[in-house]
């Protein structure tokens, strides 16, 4: 008993002697400069695919870069109470922007290594650095799939308008409709093909449109987003699709 004592008090002695020199441990912090970085990086991808790809990170309102991307401007959206989720009956599950990365990450940069605790704290730094003017509300989104699955009425677009909106919107990833982080665009079929490529992307679309619950699957390998409304109307689908169909083969 005598020597559990004086190990008990020496043990004390050591702490409040000692204890105050050690270093406290630092928390880990984010940096918007690397949060910058991983944003505009491929390398998280194992299919060439950045956030940049998909998401300004600025005004688009105010600024136009000559790019229609499939998902919205994260410009001031760090404040946002939730974020989307992807399960139709909770589109807003998610609870913060690091959650909501992880499903980018996952499925359609198609990385299985997901992110470090570094890396979310980076991005989300970065995401507070543009931020000037918080919005609290979770984005919108407007997923326009045909409900009947059909596409109709997408033929006898403008095929000079459609190459404006094609290099817009596709050729960052399908480069003058030839193979690139996606595969070749075939320049032969019917406008529906195209429009239901467009409109449901991966399948996600026809998903959060009601079209077909079970239209994504991870498994697939698919990674193309979806373009809703208010990101490509009908009509310039159309002029897309005619722009298309006047390339020759790959």
């Amino acid at each position: 008993m005598k020597n559990i004592g004086l190990l008990v008090a020496l043990v004390s002695l050591f702490i409040h002697t000692f204890a105050p020199l050690l270093p406290a441990q630092t928390p880990i912090r984010g940096q918007a400069s690397s949060g910058r970085q991983l944003f505009y990086s491929s390398a998280l991808s194992t299919n060439g695919l950045s956030c940049a790809h998909c998401h300004a990170d600025f005004d688009e309102g105010k600024q136009n870069d000559g790019r229609i991307r499939a998902a919205h401007s994260l410009y001031n959206g760090a404040g946002r109470d939730t974020w989307w989720g992807g399960a139709p009956e909770q589109p807003d599950s998610f609870p913060n922007m690091a959650a909501a990365a992880l499903i980018c990450i996952e499925d359609y940069m198609r990385s299985p290594q997901k992110l470090t605790a570094q890396q979310l704290l980076d991005l989300q730094k970065y995401l507070e650095h543009i931020t000037k003017r918080p919005v609290s509300s979770p984005q919108a989104i407007a997923p326009a799939a045909d409900k009947t699955g059909l596409y109709p009425g997408f033929e006898g677009g403008n095929k000079f308008k459609g190459r404006d909106y094609f290099y817009a919107a596709c050729h960052s990833c399908h480069p003058n409709g030839n193979k690139g982080i996606a595969p070749a665009v075939p320049r032969d079929r019917e406008p529906a093909f195209y429009a239901k490529k467009i409109r449901e992307g991966n399948g996600l679309g026809a998903v959060l449109s009601g079209l077909d619950p079970n239209a994504y699957d991870r498994r697939s390998g698919l990674f193309m987003p979806f373009f809703g409304a208010d990101r490509l109307d009908n009509e310039k689908i159309s002029d897309i699709i005619a722009y298309i169909n006047s390339l020759p083969s790959p």
